[in-house]
This record gives C-alpha cells, sequence and structure tokens, in this order.
C-alpha cells in the first residue's frame, strides 16, 4: 500500500506471482545473485519482465534499486519506462532505456563495460572501508549511495550471434560481472526466447553457474535442468519460479498477473513518477530505430567560445558514440601533426552530416571572424549542403566561401603559401584558425596531379604540404574521400604512410579495407545504415562505432547570438 517501504542492503525480493494464492517471489542478492528467463514467443516473457521490474520498483525506492534496461528485440517493449508524448511519466529507478538494439550489439557491449566500471568502483570503496560486500558497505559508508543495480537485457543472444570482437569481449565482461557482482549488489536478469543454441553462454559453465535464479514460462528450452520437465506442462499465464538452478527440488509453480490488464503498470509508474525525489533527472532513452541530431545533442548544446592564454583547442563533433551516456565522439584541433580527420565513403547524406557537423561544432567555439572555413564542393551531389553551411556560417559571423572544382587549385595553393609563410614568421603574431572542408577530395585527383609549368609544384603537392604542416600553424583538413585507396593516392601514392590523418570516420567501407589507416588493423567492421567507424590515435585504442547527427535542423534558422549557455536537459533522447 505504501511503496518504497523496503531496504535493499541485504538483497531485494518481490511477488511474481501466486500459488493457490500464496505469493511466489523471486530474490536478487547473495543467494541467487542473477536470473535466467526463457520462454519462446507468445508465452508470456515480457509480461513476467514487466511484473517483475513492476514488484521490485514498488518496494524500493530509486536510492535502493536501479534499472539498466535493455531490449535486443525489434520493438519499443520496454521505451514505457523511458515516457514520451503520449506518457510523459518515467520510472523513477531507471537510469538507461535502450530499445531496437538489435542492429547495434555494441551498445550492448557498451552497457557491460559501464556495469564493469561500476563494479571496480565499488570494490575499491569496499577496500577503503575493510568492507567484503554491499551490505557491509553501506552499513560503514552512510554518506555514500549505493543502490542495487538490476541490468536487464531481453533477447541477449543477440550479443552473441557472431564470432567476433564485441562477442569476445561481451562474454568476458559478462563472466567477471556474474562471478563478482554478487558481492558489488550488481544483478544481472538475462532474458531469452530459446537459449537452448546460445553456445557463447553453455560453453562458459562458470557464466551459467551464477545464473542459480532460473524462471521458465510454458515450452521454455534448457532453462531448467535436463531432468526437470515441469515448463512442457505448464499452462498459459504461468511460470516456475526456480532458486536452485533449475532442479526439480526447487520448482515453485507461479500463476502471473497481466500488468497490462487495465493499465495496471502504466497506473504503478504514474504514482511512482508523482513520487520521484526532486531534481530526479529522466533515464536516458537509445533507441537504435532514431538518428539523433546535431541540435538536440547536450554535447553541442555545450560548446561555449574559447577564449584567453589558458584556453583550449576546439574540438569538432563527429556523430553520437554507441555508448550509456550518449556523449559525442570528437576531434579535439590542436596544434600538433596529424590533427586532420578524414571522412571515408560514398553515402553522400551520411557524410555530408559528419562534415557540417564538425564545422558547425567548430564554429560555435569561435567568436564570429575570428576563424575562417573553405568549403570545398568537388560533387555536385553535395554542392547544395555546402552552399547552406556556407550560409549558416556567415549567419554566425564567419568568413566562410565556398570553392568549386574550377577554383579547387588556387585554394590549395594559397592556403600552402599561407601555412609556409605563417611557419616562417618570426613575428610572434596569433595565428588564426583556419578549416579547410573539402567535400569529395578525390573527384580532383586529375586536376590536381598536374603541375604548375612555373613553380613545378602540384595541387597534390600542396595538399600534403596543409596535412602535413597546417596543424602547427591552425590549419585543419577536414576532408571527405570516397575510398582508403583514392585517400592513399591523393596524400602519397599506394606504398603512403598516412600518419598526418590523425582522425578518421569510415561508413560504408569494409574493415579489411582500413587496414592502411592508423588504427585500421584493428578494425573488425561491416558496415550498416547510420553507422560509421571512428578512430582518433591521440585517444583511442581501436576504432569506436558512431552515430553521425542529423544536421538539416542546423542549417536552417536563426543565427547563434551570443556564447552558448551549455544549457540542455543532457537526456540524449
Amino acid at each position: 500500500d505504501e511503496p518504497w517501504t523496503e531496504y535493499s542492503a541485504t538483497g531485494l525480493t518481490a511477488p511474481v506471482g501466486d500459488h493457490n494464492g500464496t505469493p511466489v517471489h523471486v530474490t536478487l542478492g547473495d543467494s541467487p545473485p542473477h536470473l535466467l528467463v526463457g520462454g519462446p514467443t507468445g508465452s508470456g516473457k515480457t509480461n513476467f519482465l514487466y511484473v517483475l521490474i513492476g514488484a521490485l520498483a514498488a518496494r524500493y525506492g530509486p536510492d535502493e534499486l536501479e534499472f539498466y534496461l535493455l531490449d535486443f528485440k525489434e520493438g519499443v517493449s520496454f521505451a514505457r519506462f523511458a515516457g514520451g508524448r503520449r506518457d510523459p511519466s518515467w520510472l523513477p529507478h531507471a537510469r538507461l532505456v535502450g530499445v531496437n538494439v538489435n542492429k547495434d550489439r555494441e551498445f550492448g557491449l557498451a552497457l557491460l563495460r559501464f556495469l564493469a566500471e561500476q563494479l571496480r568502483v565499488r570494490a575499491e570503496a569496499a577496500r577503503r572501508h575493510e568492507a567484503t560486500k554491499l551490505e557491509e558497505l553501506r552499513a560503514v559508508d552512510r554518506t555514500g549511495r549505493w543502490p542495487r543495480i538490476v541490468a536487464v537485457i531481453d533477447e541477449f543472444q543477440y550479443l552473441f550471434h557472431q564470432r567476433d570482437r564485441v562477442s569476445a569481449e561481451a562474454v568476458s565482461l559478462l563472466e567477471d560481472l556474474a562471478r563478482r557482482g554478487r558481492s558489488q549488489g550488481i544483478h544481472l536478469v538475462l532474458s531469452s526466447q530459446d537459449t537452448s543454441g546460445i553456445q557463447a553462454l553453455w560453453g562458459r559453465s562458470a557464466i551459467v553457474a551464477q545464473f542459480t535464479g532460473r524462471v521458465a514460462l510454458p515450452r521454455a528450452r534448457r532453462v531448467l535442468a535436463e531432468d526437470n520437465p515441469q515448463a512442457d506442462l505448464l499452462p498459459r499465464w504461468h511460470a516456475v519460479v526456480n532458486a536452485e538452478s533449475g532442479a526439480r527440488t526447487g520448482n515453485q509453480i507461479a500463476r502471473l498477473p497481466d500488468a497490462g490488464r487495465g493499465g495496471a503498470l502504466d497506473a504503478l509508474q504514474a504514482r511512482l513518477w508523482e513520487h520521484r525525489p526532486a531534481g530526479r533527472p529522466g533515464p536516458r532513452l537509445f533507441d537504435g530505430d532514431v538518428v539523433p541530431t546535431l541540435a538536440g545533442s547536450a554535447d553541442f548544446a555545450r560548446l561555449t567560445r574559447l577564449s584567453g592564454s589558458g584556453r583550449r583547442s576546439p574540438a569538432a563533433l563527429v556523430g553520437q558514440l554507441i555508448d550509456v551516456d550518449g556523449s559525442a565522439a570528437t576531434v579535439r584541433l590542436s596544434r600538433t601533426p596529424g590533427r586532420n580527420c578524414a571522412v571515408i565513403g560514398t553515402r553522400v547524406t551520411e557524410t555530408c552530416d559528419i562534415l557540417v557537423s564538425m564545422a558547425l561544432s567548430l564554429a560555435r567555439q569561435h567568436e564570429p571572424g575570428e576563424a575562417s572555413f573553405d568549403l570545398g564542393c568537388l560533387d555536385e551531389d553535395a554542392a547544395e549542403v555546402a552552399e547552406c553551411l556556407q550560409i549558416r556560417l556567415r549567419k554566425d559571423g564567419h568568413e566562410a566561401a565556398c570553392h568549386d572544382l574550377d577554383r579547387i587549385r588556387p585554394l590549395l595553393a594559397s592556403a600552402a603559401a599561407d601555412v609556409e609563410a605563417a611557419i616562417t614568421d618570426e613575428t610572434g603574431r596569433r595565428i588564426r584558425p583556419r578549416y579547410l572542408v573539402l567535400f569529395a577530395v578525390d573527384m580532383a585527383n586529375a586536376l590536381l596531379a598536374a603541375r604548375n609549368s612555373r613553380t613545378g609544384r602540384s595541387g597534390l603537392d600542396n595538399l600534403r604540404h596543409l596535412v602535413r604542416r597546417g596543424p602547427e600553424v591552425r590549419t585543419h583538413v577536414l576532408g571527405w574521400w570516397r575510398t582508403v585507396a583514392r585517400l592513399k593516392e591523393d596524400l602519397g601514392g599506394l606504398g603512403a604512410r598516412l600518419d598526418d590523418i590523425g582522425a578518421w570516420v569510415a561508413l560504408d567501407v569494409q574493415g579489411a579495407e582500413l587496414a592502411p589507416l592508423p588504427g585500421g588493423q584493428l578494425a573488425s567492421w561491416s558496415p550498416r545504415r547510420r553507422r560509421a567507424l571512428f578512430f582518433d590515435r591521440s585517444v583511442h585504442s581501436g576504432p569506436r562505432p558512431v552515430i553521425p547527427f542529423d544536421t538539416a535542423s542546423c542549417l536552417d534558422g536563426d543565427p547563434l547570438d551570443g556564447p552558448p549557455d551549455g544549457s540542455g536537459d543532457g537526456a540524449a533522447r
């Protein structure tokens, strides 16, 4: 009757159904620490997860319990816990909700990495306080906030359906979390329509042994012990709840409620939402089918003008990382070698979005007139975007010029001469930042290969000089090449090193083709729509997947008057 009256120091317990009028409970604590849920389509698996989440949320407050909810199948089963236009309420315990992530296995990996970091933080706190588990830590550290964490991953087998780096790291993290999570109050609820074929799970006995909590819906396979056929005997709206690794002796038959009947779950969420602590932010919602916008990015909103002698180097926003925080992938353009960025691929819209995102985020960090932008538009399919970007930059008070195919040679020659003059200038004058945003550079290869009869230099010579020496005098190239081979040809031939390209973003490029690039040897990548692979050798040990921002709304509207205030809800919905 009164929500949030229970304490989670020793564990979590909640009823999920009844047997002849007696409640049947699920427990997450020292034993069992984790839960494996199985049931084929139509067996009521999603309904059971709703019941479990609702029952726990009704009894334990947000300071006692936090949820991280991830649904790999196509659909939005967990989206209801994040709030929306129809129902603005959200579950106060939910910190992350991920839906439609069946094509973004990296997001599941990101959640496991996040949980591993939480495990590390809690283990260090326990060592400082000479505690061995969460119950003891909470007893001695009264000022700390140590809620139990429950991560619910529906259709978790999608994490392992390919034999690649993602699967290998996910299995390793899952094994560590399953083994050590119990002592630090981190609990996993893994759910699947069919767990029998998950070789990555059943091949690692150390993982399976930790999931002593089992819930089998009608006709579930390999959730209970092999000599326990009880799931085949269940009628609809029933489940076997077992806390003894599926052994027959642990069977409890539960008749499950219908969480959707009469809007019961919605009413419960609305009630709990009204009781939420003041100032508590809503959960982050990651929807794999939704393209994030640059205008809606919290990191873009937080960009401020750089000023003063201690100013940091400007950062170009590339896209949104596939991580728990929804943070932006950035390239910091400092005065060090290699601080250029290459975008590689043939998808025009996404490539233009990346270049526009980088240009507008850089412009947002400079005072009007402080920096200049040269837009080299060499692909007619990108001409309209380049013209709109020029208008946008000029509206915001920046110097911007468009250069077509006929004017690209003079642009590169002039810029290369300016770089050389700045390098040899001993007056100590402040160097003005300059950005060359080049759309489809390789389309000008034949034109740029020709040598000037008077100087003996070609346009490619000037481009290579800009890439090699430009960053040290605040001149940076942000260029788009359609293939890795053409990038190599433009920057020195097939045997060229590409160290002057310190960061790159790959779209429809197979992983094997990225080997010549810095960090490309580590890439295992299969292209997919609205996803890219990003690497910055100054900060990354290997490439990371990103979602290019949709920048259309940023090319319209009013200019950005004055320095941004950095405000934003940070929800990254």
